[in-house]
């Protein structure tokens, strides 16, 4: 178990590299878990909803039964489907999810670490702080942040393990610092400039952390999706400092 430092105020805060911080992320992540779960149910609805109206959910079961009945694997099939307006529509129905939907409540769940480490009492609007403070300037750093990710992936994905880490501590100050998204995406930048090789061994780990819940038939990933936001918190607390309490508007 790695050793942190317990301040004045009763939080802890990690040292600055990889082991304790995604320790200090995991034993908070253990007391919230509830709060990631609503989360992720929220997100799971959300998806499952554009995958009926945009018809892209019937077209993948019918290829899916197709591929069992011919037993094999149809690649011209899946270009298809990845060039149709049903995936397309889908796409970018799901891009709007994760800046309106998913940023506030990646916010939230960062909020709602934060009260644990300080042994506060938690609440469920504290989920849906990210609604209430900050909120175009989140909703804008989630848009920058999906364009990012949108480039990395149409370059094969590669580039999105170097280009990450220099986003991840964005929506602590945010959250924190009430910062603009500019401001927070250069503060994110700097930070991770001066500590490259430590931030990209914990933004790789977390993320593999959280996809963990594909193994368990794709529905796990409603535990596990979270906690690359819980350690967001914990790498702030490292890298920049503990937060004081904040009063939600």
């Amino acid at each position: 178990m790695e050793n942190f430092k317990d301040l004045e105020t009763g939080g802890n805060v990690p040292d600055k590299n990889s082991g304790s911080i995604l320790t200090h992320a995991f034993e908070l992540y253990k007391g919230i878990l509830l709060y990631p779960i609503i989360a992720g149910v929220i997100v799971f609805i959300i998806v499952f909803i554009l995958l009926s109206v945009t018809g892209l959910s019937g077209i993948i079961m019918e290829m899916s039964q197709n591929r069992d009945s011919m037993g094999g694997y149809n690649a011209e099939a899946y270009e298809d489907l990845y060039r149709g307006t049903p995936f397309l529509s889908f796409m970018g129905s799901f891009s709007l999810v994760n800046i309106l939907v998913l940023a506030p409540l990646a916010v939230g769940t960062i909020y709602v670490a934060h009260k644990k480490n300080l042994n506060q009492q938690i609440e469920i609007s504290d989920l849906f702080i990210g609604y209430k403070q900050n909120f175009i300037n989140i909703v804008l750093y989630g848009l920058i942040f999906s364009i990012a990710v949108v480039i990395c992936t149409n370059l094969c994905y590669v580039p999105a393990v170097f280009v990450m880490p220099f986003f991840f501590l964005g929506f602590p100050f945010l959250l924190f610092q009430n910062v603009t998204a500019i401001e927070a995406l250069k503060r994110s930048f700097d930070i991770a400039k001066d500590n490259y090789g430590e931030i990209l061994l914990i933004n790789l780990l977390a993320y593999l952390c959280s996809c963990l819940g594909f193994i368990a038939c794709c529905i796990g990933i409603i535990v596990t999706y979270m906690f690359y936001y819980s350690t967001m918190y914990s790498a702030y607390c490292a890298y920049v400092a503990l937060p004081r309490q904040i009063e939600q508007k």
